[in-house]
C-alpha cells in the first residue's frame, strides 16, 4: 500500500495527535480529533482509531465523557 505525506507509520500518528492536542485549549470530540488529524494522507482512519485508544490506555491522553485532551504526559512525550 502507498503512503502518502509525512504520516508512515503509528508511531507518526501517535506524534501527530499528540502534536495537535497539546495545541487545543480545550477537549475536543473524537469527530473533531479525526478531522485535525486526518489532514496527512498518510493517515489511515483505523490505525488513527487505534493510535488514539492506546495514547488513553498509556496515560498519555484522557477521554472523559467522550472528550479527549492530552495529559502533562502526552505534552511532555509529544
Amino acid at each position: 500500500m502507498a503512503r502518502y505525506g509525512f504520516i508512515h507509520d503509528k508511531l507518526d500518528i501517535k506524534f501527530l495527535i499528540l502534536y495537535l492536542m497539546a495545541r487545543v485549549v480545550a477537549p475536543i470530540d473524537f469527530p473533531t480529533l479525526t478531522d485535525l488529524t486526518m489532514c496527512d494522507g498518510g493517515v489511515d482512519y483505523f490505525e488513527f482509531a487505534e493510535a488514539v485508544n492506546e495514547l488513553v490506555e498509556t496515560g498519555h491522553v484522557l477521554e472523559l465523557d467522550g472528550r479527549y485532551r492530552a495529559t502533562e504526559k502526552g505534552i511532555r512525550n509529544g
